[in-house]
């Protein structure tokens, strides 16, 4: 049984793409480290990218990393914890504050050293 998936909708146009599942079902049992290594193998051939973090301080670097990036600036690392911590990692927040300033108030303000140390 195929379907049409919507991909792109508008007033005067609507653009569709057929969709056939794949009929593939497991009967035996998969153990919870080979369904982990199946998912993390799918979601590679999305796009995505398997990075073997450990700790929270790969954690932490792996983000300052994607927000160089994402950014296109470089952390001293005296502003870095500075953001991290007032941004990022408040100490007081519950998760549930912390989660909401992510979601909700992406935009974070980051002051440069320069403007703490003017020349």
């Amino acid at each position: 049984m195929s379907y049409f998936n919507v991909v792109a909708q508008t007033n005067e146009n609507t653009v569709v793409t057929e969709y056939e599942p794949v009929k593939t079902r497991s009967d035996s049992y998969q153990s919870e480290a080979a369904l982990e290594k199946e998912f993390i193998h799918l979601l590679c051939e999305q796009g995505y990218e398997y990075l073997p973090i450990h700790s929270e301080a790969e954690l932490i670097a792996n983000l300052r990393r994607k927000l160089e990036e994402l950014n296109h600036c470089t952390f001293t690392d005296s502003e870095w914890e500075r953001f991290f911590t007032s941004c990022i990692a408040v100490a007081n927040d519950k998760i549930d504050d912390k989660s909401r300033r992510i979601q909700e108030d992406h935009i974070q303000v980051l002051r440069r050293e320069q403007e703490y140390y003017p020349h």
